[in-house]
């Protein structure tokens, strides 16, 4: 280490230098704070520094560059880790000189000339540090000044020349000056050329010792000395790399000292006014779309098939980079002359939990609604907006408004289910009067991280829409998998890997030339005939050197042998992100933070402070193709390219960093007030889940989790309280930390995780016990009644379904809560854990107890007047009420009380309760053989459910829209179906029949393996003697289905069955084991017994109305010959 002011060796471990007395401090790379040379780590950033590392604070005050270079820009200098000795770089090389310095010299004073001198190279320097050039040497009236290093730009070669062109300016302003003055006229030659040089170390005074490579730097001088008075000359190098954006004209060619040949170089004329990003993309043209002709030739196809008001539907399915943006930017080019709306939304993965996320951006488009919209501007473009269509969607503003966050006045008071359903006719009537008017084309692009209320509505779109002039596109990956069951047509197109010949013309219209045969085969094979993939690589070569550009062709530069292409893309977006230089990349990584759309203003805020110009960062960005305007005519609003590049870009922040930018983001967020709205909610909760804030985490996470629950969407909702739970277990768990107020919101989060457990059922049963265990105890000790009595309540309902072990403890919590709650004076919460205990007395086969509560729980809500507001509680207990008569074999009871509470949960509206009302009138329709209205009521409840995301109706509307459709002989497709059951039936919480019915509907369709997973899987958690013979029953139809070597564990299944049936008087669940074992005998040739079984199920199952099972029966029988009676 060497002393700042005077050069000598610093002694290791001293303070001050030995020749001068100057301070030793020095300045941190990371930080720029003050360290000593011994420190191996920044103690005010944690930067790892090594021998050597850092920048002198000490600064010459005579120093002439030093004075001039902005602080601003020498802290960039300083923190910017690019210069290491030895190090390769392309750079663009400026030289200017004062012309007839000498002359105006010998006319001027030495002060005068010596005051004039300073005031140009102050006016010369100040252009080339504002576009964060540095000045490398000053010799008199002249200078070299370097582009690209130490701080990389990938626009070196534009800012090079834009300070050029300002230097001149500058002047003639001066000149003025000069001449009213002194009739001086001042003018520089100023050559500039771009190449190779290496790198040498920062000094103190902030400039660069460069050994240049070749002739880099004395091409350089060589131009500038050529170059006529007040002009600059370029090389043939740097004006191909700004070529669209400045007006050359050609100059020479030249004959230059050292060199055999003429050399070509070109005067800068002016900067063309009307460059942009976007102009100059265009003039030099996109890479060619190469072997995806048939899937856009399909596209229109289904576009045309529009005229016929036959809606599409039509996925474009392939990996990363197979180009599914690039087709539709393709396809919507193709329709630029035809009358079409566009309604374009795209999904992200830091948007998977933000319910309607690509909807709401897909509306704020179409409306015009701008982020620093006053809301009374939003409101009045969407009332303009509808008042446009002629459709009479006056009723439908609320909706949108509530969809998108805008006040609307004084919003109806409407319960989340009516707003949900509300919302979504209110998006789909306006897509259809929009296709009245012109073709509508729906995209929703990256479906695979679609959150579960937009994939509702995406869903209820299509059925919506299914005779209207809509096509709706989506894209996906092929691991995602979708069922569309709508009445519009399907295509899906499938992208997959280029043709060896696809992807030989592809790199070679990147290239504008054919390559040397191995090196395309090289390409080929590391980019898997990707098309990002395959772009990316061979523009990597150019960026790299490999490759050069040449009158006629393209050069390369090496042997192809030794030419390096990176082993996966991740490797070459990081090595491209890389050359965009310090500034840019920590701009690339910070928007990345934000997710794969962000706004300019919002990467400002987070960068303030650190001395970055963010708009010149993110023009150089969007010209490198990483990021694109979000339109063409966005001015704030930016997206990457890919979201494989955001990806790459963010995994290359520390953890620390991500954590620092996602607590400042959610900040901002919350400062910016925002709309309300549960996505924002949602997007607020995941930027503060993913920082070091763990108080704002579990506070966001469980506002979200409660916004969530109103709309409905129960997927996410469990995602989100489970997040908020997650965060404050392990801070809990120390004792140094969890105040009062973190307590009280974990207690918030974890009584909102045991409650969505329940209702939606979880996969990390254990996660839901620990939280309710740890809030019981903390409710105990704040005095918190209500909570305690909740949490027992919700805790026992969940442990119940953990085995015949655990259900009596299940019970006994439930009663516990329900006597807190009562003494406490809890009318309504008691009333709700009421309901509860009552279900558990059923599921254990204790029927008149189980009805004689829900009795007097229904007469206690109609004496409070819950009827006459059909509340969801008074709504749910009737049909909760449906359920215990439909368990206790009372099928008649069970249907009039369930064709209530459907009534009444259309009119609350309840969507949870109609689609559960819907699939138990399924199930009493099925068991009296009506199989065709059954199949009805199914698909109404599963449509219902799915929409909500309510696994437990899923499994049953499902199981019965499969089973009748099986009966009647309908062709159907039992994939979907299965799936969607076997995937909630992992999760706890199964109803009582749930176990036996799906057993029978994979029998049905010939699963048996899978079957018999469901029923063990059910046995094993099968506590409640009613559930357990159910179960039980189940196990034993599926030993009989696999035939005589397992005849025997039938038989053993039926037997238990048949006692625990007969111990708690279920008849339903005697004939059913009846009819089991008397197959059974059947099957082993015991005739007589099998008739006896079959005769008894068959007189049981006339007498409850279970015609399908005793028409099931008399099949049996007549295989022994026996006549229907």
């Amino acid at each position: 280490m060497r002393c700042a002011a005077c050069g000598a060796d610093l002694l290791a471990g001293k303070s001050f230098c030995h020749a001068c007395g100057a301070a030793a401090t020095i300045a941190c790379p990371g930080c720029g704070q003050a360290i000593r040379p011994e420190f191996r780590f920044c103690p005010d950033c944690g930067h790892r520094l090594t021998p050597g590392e850092g920048a002198a604070i000490p600064v010459p005050p005579d120093d002439p560059l030093a004075r001039h270079i902005p602080v601003s820009l020498a802290q960039k200098i300083r923190s910017s880790q690019s210069a290491v000795t030895g190090e390769r770089k392309r750079v663009t090389v400026l030289f200017c000189d004062l012309v007839g310095s000498t002359a105006i010299a010998e006319r001027l004073d030495p002060e005068v000339y010596h005051e004039l001198l300073e005031e140009y190279l102050e006016l010369a320097l100040s252009e080339v540090y504002r576009v964060e050039g540095i000045v490398n040497q000053l010799a008199g009236d002249g200078f070299m000044a370097l582009f690209g290093a130490p701080l990389a730009h990938e626009d070196a070669p534009q800012r090079a020349v834009r300070a050029a062109l300002a230097i001149h300016g500058r002047l003639a302003e001066l000149n003025e000056k000069l001449r009213a003055r002194r009739e001086i006229d001042l003018q520089a030659r100023i050559g500039i050329h771009t190449g190779p040089v290496v790198v040498g170390t920062v000094g103190n005074d902030l400039k660069m010792d460069y050994t240049a490579i070749g002739d880099t730097t004395n091409l350089a001088s060589r131009l500038q000395s050529l170059a006529a008075p007040g002009s600059t000359l370029v090389s043939e190098a740097t004006e191909r790399l700004i070529r669209g954006f400045f007006t050359t004209r050609p100059a020479g060619p030249f004959r230059v000292k050292g060199k055999s040949e003429l050399i070509a170089a070109h005067e800068v004329v002016c900067l063309k006014e009307a460059a942009s990003a976007i102009s100059v993309s265009a003039a030099r043209g996109l890479t060619p779309l190469v072997g995806r002709e048939e899937e856009l030739a399909q596209l229109e196809a289904c576009f045309r098939r529009l005229d016929g008001n036959l809606a599409q539907i039509v996925a474009v399915v392939g990996d990363a980079g197979s180009g599914k943006s690039r087709l539709l930017y393709e396809f919507r080019r193709r329709l630029d002359s035809c009358p079409v709306t566009f309604l374009e939304g795209r999904c992200a993965s830091l948007s998977q939990a933000v319910p309607y996320a690509p909807f709401a951006a897909m509306l704020r488009q179409h409306f015009d609604i701008k982020p620093d919209d006053p809301r009374d501007a939003a409101l009045d473009k969407i009332a303009q907006g509808l008042q446009s269509l002629d459709g009479g969607l006056e009723d439908s503003l609320p909706y949108l408004c509530h969809l998108l966050g805008v006040p609307c006045g004084d919003p109806p008071d409407l319960p989340a289910d009516e707003w949900k359903r509300g919302t979504f006719e209110a998006v789909a009537h306006l897509v259809l009067a929009e296709s009245r008017r012109a073709p509508v084309v729906m995209i929703v692009e990256d479906l695979h991280w679609i959150d579960e209320s937009s994939r509702e509505m995406l869903e209820t779109a299509a059925a919506m829409l299914g005779t209207s002039r809509v096509m709706k596109i989506v894209s996906h990956r092929p691991d995602f998998q979708t069922h569309w069951r709508v009445r519009a047509a399907f295509t899906q197109l499938r992208l997959g890997r280029l043709s060896d010949a696809e992807a030989t013309e592809m790199i070679r219209a990147i290239a504008c030339d054919g390559l040397p045969e191995d090196l395309e085969r090289r390409i080929r094979a590391k980019a898997e005939r990707n098309p990002l993939f395959i772009e990316e690589m061979t523009r990597g070569l150019f960026e790299e050197g490999y490759l050069v550009s040449e009158e006629g062709g393209v050069r390369v530069t090496r042997p192809v042998e030794e030419i390096r292409i990176p082993d996966t893309v991740q490797e070459l977006l990081a090595a491209r992100l890389d050359r965009l230089g310090p500034g840019a990349k920590r701009v690339v990584q910070v928007a990345s933070a934000l997710g794969r759309q962000f706004r300019r203003a919002q990467v400002e805020a987070l960068l303030e402070g650190e001395g970055i110009g963010v708009p010149a960062e993110l023009d150089a960005i969007e010209r490198a193709g990483v990021i694109h305007r979000k339109t063409s005519l966005s001015r704030d609003e930016y997206r990457f390219g890919e979201s494989l590049t955001q990806e790459v870009a963010y995994e290359g922040l520390l953890l620390r960093e991500r954590h620092r930018l996602h607590g400042r983001i959610g900040t901002l967020l919350e400062e910016d007030g925002g709309d309300g709205s549960p996505e924002r909610a949602a997007l607020i909760a995941r930027h503060f889940a993913r920082s070091d804030n763990r108080r704002k985490a579990v506070e966001t996470l469980t506002r979200a989790g409660h916004e969530a629950e109103k709309i409905p969407s129960y997927s996410t909702t469990l995602r989100l309280f489970r997040e908020a739970w997650a965060t404050a277990e392990p801070v809990l768990e120390d004792p140094d930390h969890g105040d009062e107020v973190f307590r009280r919101l974990a207690l918030q989060a974890a009584l909102g995780l045991c409650r969505v457990s329940f209702l939606y059922g979880t996969e990390d049963p254990e996660m839901a016990r620990r939280a309710a265990e740890w809030g019981m105890e903390t409710a105990r000790a704040f005095g918190d009644d209500e909570s305690f009595a909740m949490l027992c309540s919700l805790h026992g309902m969940n442990i119940r379904s953990g085995g015949p072990d655990q259900f009596d403890a299940g019970l006994a919590l439930g009663e516990e809560g329900l006597a807190v709650a009562r003494r406490a004076g809890l009318t309504l919460p008691a009333l709700s854990i009421a309901r509860g205990v009552a279900f558990t007395y059923l599921i254990d086969g204790r029927f008149e107890q189980a009805r004689r509560a829900m009795d007097e729980v229904v007469q206690e809500l109609e004496r409070l007047g819950q009827a006459e507001k059909l509340s969801d509680l008074y709504v749910a207990v009737v049909w909760l009420r449906a359920l215990v008569m439909y368990m206790s074999d009372d099928l008649d009871g069970a249907w009039e009380e369930a064709s209530r509470a459907y009534d009444m949960a259309l009119r609350a509206p309840n969507r949870t309760v109609q689609g559960g009302s819907a699939g138990l009138k399924a199930s009493i329709l099925f068991d009296r053989a009506e199989y065709a209205e059954s199949r009805r009521w199914a698909d109404l409840g599963l449509e219902m459910a799915e929409r909500i995301g309510a696994v437990g109706p899923v499994r049953t509307a499902g199981a019965y829209a499969l089973w009748a459709r099986i009966l009647l002989g309908e062709p159907v497709d039992s994939a979907p179906y299965l799936d969607a059951m076997e995937g909630g039936i992992a999760i706890a919480g199964n109803v009582p029949s749930n176990t036996r019915v799906l057993v029978q509907v994979f029998l049905a369709a010939g699963v048996i393996d899978r079957a018999e997973q469901i029923a063990r899987l059910g046995h094993a958690r099968a506590g409640g003697r009613l559930r357990q013979a159910h179960c039980e029953i189940a196990l034993g139809d599926v030993m009989l289905a696999q035939g005589p070597a397992r005849f025997d564990e039938a038989a053993d299944y039926y037997a238990r069955a048949l006692d625990r049936a007969r111990a708690i008087g279920s008849r339903s669940a005697e004939a059913w084991t009846m009819l089991g074992a008397g197959e059974l005998a059947l099957r082993r040739g015991d005739r007589a017994e099998s008739a006896r079984l079959l005769r008894k199920a068959r007189t049981i199952a006339r007498a409850i109305g279970l015609r399908h099972d005793a028409r099931r029966a008399e099949r049996l029988l007549a295989e022994i010959g026996e006549t229907p009676s």
